[in-house]
């Protein structure tokens, strides 16, 4: 797939969420689940514990990982950065977040509220423009059934209905209300390799695994237009120590530039920064 059809991008400015099954590759997604497996794979057999919420974000990672190849460039896939290009209607976008997210039955109480995420992203409130709003990807490493822990989630065409036109928070104590959107959430149960893509001001909660040894894994990734400034989560340049050798070394010019390194021909590069760049 390299581009969304009009379909998608129609069912996206409707209702801020598409579901695509068996978005990747299978033998892709074997090589990362391998790769998670060996990095995270020990932590699910604790004593359960259902009482400490903060642990639901305790096995998270940051690009680069201390995977494969797969693993570290999987957040830069072509048909990723396609898609984000198409729903936000833009020439050129910058990957700002990427993480591995590692979920285990009894690890921590993973049940959420309905919530909408921009309070990470931006100081202020999503835009109502669509290029300088942002594209979430929620990608599913393993399978996921009812008992690992589904994303749910509630269409904007519906929340709209329910809160009042664009609302981004809940009204506090609002039980009835809150009760409306968890009869009109939806569950997304579906195969490795299957992509969530969702905006800032939807509706959606983490759930409890409840399977006996049961694992989720994950990744989120976030795309917004190249010099939105509004919009950020990581900086990817934070330490001199971390690794990016397997990103470097494989990735196409154009991923490489969805992590804000100039492309060939910019001005950047020049006799005295090409030198410097090993």
């Amino acid at each position: 797939m390299t581009k969304l059809s009009r379909e998608y991008i129609d069912s996206w400015k409707q209702n801020g969420v598409i579901v695509i099954e068996n978005f990747f590759d299978q033998n892709e997604m074997q090589t990362i689940r391998g790769d998670y497996e060996r990095l995270y794979g020990d932590k699910g057999q604790l004593t359960p514990n259902l009482t400490d919420f903060s642990k639901q974000f305790d096995i998270i990672d940051v690009l680069p990982y201390a995977g494969s190849v797969n693993l570290n460039l999987i957040s830069l896939h072509p048909a990723l950065i396609a898609a984000a290009k198409s729903l936000l209607e833009v020439e050129s976008v910058h990957l700002y977040q990427s993480h591995t997210w590692a979920k285990f039955t009894g690890f921590s109480n993973y049940e959420q509220k309905f919530h909408c995420d921009f309070g990470n992203h931006t100081l202020t409130v999503p835009s109502t423009e669509l290029a300088s709003s942002t594209v979430n990807f929620l990608i599913y490493v393993s399978d996921v059934t009812a008992e690992h822990g589904p994303f749910e989630y509630v269409p904007k065409s519906v929340s709209d209905k329910i809160l009042g036109e664009r609302a981004l928070l809940i009204p506090q104590f609002d039980n009835e209300r809150y009760e409306q959107l968890q009869a009109a959430a939806k569950s997304v149960l579906a195969p490795s390799g299957s992509l969530i893509i969702y905006g800032l001001d939807v509706f959606h909660r983490g759930t409890n695994l409840t399977g006996a040894h049961a694992a989720r894994f994950s990744m989120t990734v976030s795309y917004k237009r190249s010099g939105n400034d509004s919009i950020s989560f990581h900086s990817w340049q934070h330490s001199r120590m971390r690794d990016w050798s397997l990103i470097i070394e494989h990735a196409s010019p154009e991923q490489l530039g969805c992590l804000g390194i100039p492309l060939p021909g910019s001005k950047f590069w020049n006799k005295t920064t090409l030198a410097q760049k090993d």
